[in-house]
């Protein structure tokens, strides 16, 4: 580990942003440039088109590094909700949120624990796409499978069943990698913990 990896202490429900140079990655993070089709239309042409920088969204599920791994330990929605080792070489920024309770800790981490093994929801993908198309927010907060979310989503949902956090959004469903971002990074309730370029 370098310096930094060590200044890093993970906490339970520390929210993970990665990026990734792969095609799948490219295309999502292209998707979330803007609100709606028209939007990315208009943006384009003005030359105030933004840059989105993180597609993937995980959460810490436990406080320190594992003794035996020596890695910290990360819960994430992949095509299941699964445990996983954190990976410092990736791009990333993580966030804290401030004043979390232990008992606020402990409910996330159960909340999430109770998720695991469930699928991955390709219907809110498509949902996504045609808000984006069409500008009508409808698709992205109703269609989905019950129980099922993709990786913003799920952990939005937790924060939202222990916290009742919206992150700045009507309904979880809607949110991307991207809106995420821009309210934890604007508002006085996160922090970084840690960034890696």
């Amino acid at each position: 580990m370098d310096e930094e990896e060590l200044m890093y202490n993970p906490q339970i429900g520390d929210i993970i942003l990665e990026d990734s140079n792969r095609t799948a990655a490219k295309i999502v993070k292209f998707l979330m440039t803007a609100p709606t089709l028209w939007h990315h239309i208009w943006r384009k042409i003005r030359g105030t088109q933004e840059k989105v920088e993180y597609y993937h969204v995980a959460m810490m599920i436990n406080n320190g590094f594992n003794s035996v791994t020596g890695q910290a330990d990360t819960i994430e929605q992949q095509s299941k909700v699964k445990l996983s080792d954190w990976n410092p070489n990736v791009k990333q920024i993580i966030f804290r949120k401030t004043y979390l309770t232990k008992e606020d800790k402990e409910d996330l981490k159960q909340e999430a624990l109770s998720d695991i093994g469930r699928g991955y929801d390709i219907l809110n993908i498509f949902g996504k796409l045609f808000s984006w198309l069409t500008g009508i927010k409808f698709f992205a907060r109703y269609i989905e499978w019950p129980k099922a979310e993709i990786c913003i989503n799920r952990v939005a949902y937790w924060y939202k069943v222990v916290l009742g956090e919206k992150f700045g959004a009507k309904t979880h469903s809607e949110l991307t990698t991207y809106t995420l971002y821009k309210y934890l990074v604007n508002s006085d309730n996160y922090r970084i913990v840690y960034k890696k370029d």
